[in-house]
């Protein structure tokens, strides 16, 4: 009996680790226009929110899904006198979501009836951005066209819905990049007499002030903002020395430029700045104009070369990083291969030694928007057969590296425009057009051998997931008893009549585990859980 018992959780164990699905959850205004084309995709009170429509004029919806078909429902018709109002910045401000169309700014706390109007404005296409618990945003409201945004800020009341400061008396202010560190908002802005410099702001009037001239003489457009090291890194121009990276810790005595890299001229333009091992690792341009993989601690001797080619491809130079994630404490990223000719996926320990290929295909794979995900990295890439965009998943290696069957396929660019991944009941959801060209509908990818458990079944909640050291385990009912199974089905523990509780996890090794439980109901979970 133990042995039938081993064989039938290693079995669950297996195929959930090999098995992977692509699913189109809704067909809704299935050949509309658009289809119900999910945007802003946004998790809040466990449900996913969006803009979306069910109708063929295409009447812009705020709309939410439980990750059913069946649960997708209408929130609130946000304008039914317009046809693509766009709405944008679905954001998450405490109990609350902010929105606006391009003349109104809204919120709303999940219900028809909790959706309302907070002001009219026009509200610029800058990002939102929280701080001290407000929404700050570039807004209009004087209603001018084109736009002359200003500093905003929100708490979610129309009250509290104010203008923090005037930044360009004459004209727009041209608000972009706004990126919260350290207690303080930075962003790029103009004031009528220098344009696109570096601003900062605690959120109030008198401490709203262009932190440093950059350029003097043109735009430093200060952009790819990263916290590292207690400080703020960016990219900006001093109209001398080209695109630099540079670093502020919110004073200007702290503002200073870091690099010195093909200056004069057209300097490093570093780009995609993302954090590993201790270092923020970047793509930028060598002395031979060709883009190659950086990484830097933060000074100008630390700042060096990881990875190069020196192949010219179509007008593209060097090993031109683009798409990077890390998952499983290693760098994964999307570069140049000079053997295949092609785009491939890499991974990396953060060494020029430790950068190695994953990929080997001598077709054009053209891998892009990676993002870590369970037990793999999921990215879109080119099927190789029929020349399509796909997902694709690895665990790694080549021979795990594929494209789990999607749907069905008549367009050659299902996710465009692409906005994001959004992980949400162990399940990873996004917008793709399958069935029918620009047929845009809610889909996911899952690992689970035979989808994701529906929204009206109980489940077992465990956060985090992967887990270092301890985990809440949420349960609507009392456990009866609670297992957890380790990849050889071994019993590691078992805990009888708990409830929703903390668990430690520091005794167990890094791995995959099965969660077995069973409630007072009877009702049996399986549930993986993988420590780190």
């Amino acid at each position: 009996m133990n042995k039938v018992y081993l064989l039938v959780v290693l079995s669950f164990i297996q195929t959930t680790l090999k098995s992977q699905f692509v699913q189109k959850v809704t067909s809704i205004n299935y050949y509309g226009n658009n289809g119900l084309n999910p945007r802003d995709i946004t998790v809040f009170n466990n449900k996913l929110y969006f803009f979306g429509t069910d109708e063929k004029m295409y009447v812009d919806k705020l709309m939410s899904s439980d990750g059913t078909e069946a649960g997708t429902t209408v929130i609130k018709t946000i304008d039914s006198a317009k046809v693509y109002t766009e709405l944008q910045h679905l954001t998450i401000l405490n109990s609350l979501l902010i929105f606006n169309n391009p003349n109104q700014l809204w919120k709303s706390d999940g219900t028809t009836a909790g959706t309302g109007l907070l002001a009219t404005m026009k509200v610029g296409s800058a990002n939102y951005a929280i701080l001290n618990n407000k929404i700050y945003f570039a807004g209009d409201n004087t209603n001018s066209s084109p736009i002359k945004d200003q500093l905003w800020q929100t708490d979610g009341t129309v009250a509290g819905t104010v203008l923090v400061k005037t930044i360009n008396p004459s004209g727009p202010a041209g608000i972009a990049n706004l990126f919260v560190a350290g207690g303080k908002l930075y962003f790029n802005a103009s004031n009528g007499t220098n344009a696109d410099q570096l601003w900062v702001s605690d959120g109030t009037t008198a401490g709203t002030a262009q932190l440093k001239l950059i350029n003097p003489t043109g735009r430093a457009v200060p952009s790819n903002f990263i916290s590292y090291n207690l400080k703020v890194y960016f990219s900006a121009d001093n109209g001398v020395d080209g695109e630099q990276l540079w670093e502020s810790d919110g004073t200007v005595l702290g503002t200073l430029k870091v690099t010195q890299i093909n200056a004069p001229g057209y300097g490093l333009s570093p780009r995609s700045l993302i954090n590993f091992n201790g270092k923020l690792f970047f793509s930028g341009l060598d002395a031979g104009t060709h883009y190659q993989l950086y990484a830097t601690d933060g000074t100008a001797l630390g700042t060096v070369k990881t990875k190069t080619d020196y192949s010219v491809v179509n007008g593209t130079l060097g090993f031109n990083p683009t798409s990077m994630a890390v998952h499983k404490n290693k760098l994964y990223l999307v570069g140049y291969d000079s053997i295949t000719k092609f785009d491939q996926l890499w991974v990396s320990d953060g060494t020029t030694a430790g950068t190695v290929r994953v990929t080997a295909s001598n077709k054009a794979l053209y891998p892009s928007r990676l993002y870590s995900f369970q037990n793999r990295i999921v990215m879109t890439a080119t099927d190789t057969i029929n020349k399509s965009t796909q997902l694709w998943a690895s665990d790694g290696t080549a021979a795990g590296t594929s494209c789990p069957k999607p749907p069905d396929t008549w367009s050659s660019y299902p996710f465009y425009p692409f906005e994001r991944f959004v992980p949400f009941n162990n399940a990873l959801y996004f917008r793709a057009a399958y069935s029918y060209f620009a047929d845009y509908q809610l889909c996911r990818y899952t690992e689970m051998p035979a989808g994701i458990t529906e929204a009206n079944e109980r489940r077992l909640s465990l956060y985090p997931n992967p887990a270092k050291t301890s985990l809440r385990i949420t349960t609507e009912k009392e456990f009866v008893y609670l297992q957890i199974i380790n990849f050889n089905g071994q019993l590691i523990r078992q805990i009888q009549n708990m409830s929703s509780a903390n668990l430690s996890i520091d005794d167990l090794s890094p791995g995959l585990y099965l969660i077995q439980a069973q409630d007072i109901d009877g009702l049996k979970y399986s549930t993986r859980l993988v420590k780190e």
